[in-house]
């Protein structure tokens, strides 16, 4: 009777497991930027959003996992921030901070 107990109790102790998820958005501060013009602004945004349309957002994952006792998983997605401040250093060719309608239309014609 006692070897029933002790072996329901340590099958009840490995069998119970903790399983945790979590999901962490990653936001960056955006980056400041000036342009040429309204012409120039307009055709940045237009193809950024465009180019957002047609591309996956990168998600990071990390999982740990031990069988039947413990389970993690934590994941990692990057907010809007990012992907515009990816565009205007695409796009801001020389780096000034500025962005002219000439590097707009440089980067509107790039391959997504």
């Amino acid at each position: 009777m006692n070897e029933k107990i002790i072996i329901l109790a340590v099958s009840g102790i490995l069998l119970c497991g903790c399983t945790t998820k979590s999901i962490v958005y990653q936001n960056v501060e955006r980056t400041r930027i000036e342009f040429e013009n309204d012409a120039a602004a307009r055709l940045f945004y237009e193809t950024l959003s465009k180019n957002s349309a047609n591309q996956k957002t990168t998600e990071s994952t990390t999982t740990v996992h031990i069988p039947i006792i413990y389970k993690s998983e934590r994941k990692v997605v990057p907010g809007p921030n990012a992907e515009f401040n990816e565009a205007v250093a695409i796009c801001d060719a020389n780096k000034d901070g500025r962005i002219t309608e000439a590097e707009a239309r440089t980067y509107a014609n790039l391959k997504p």
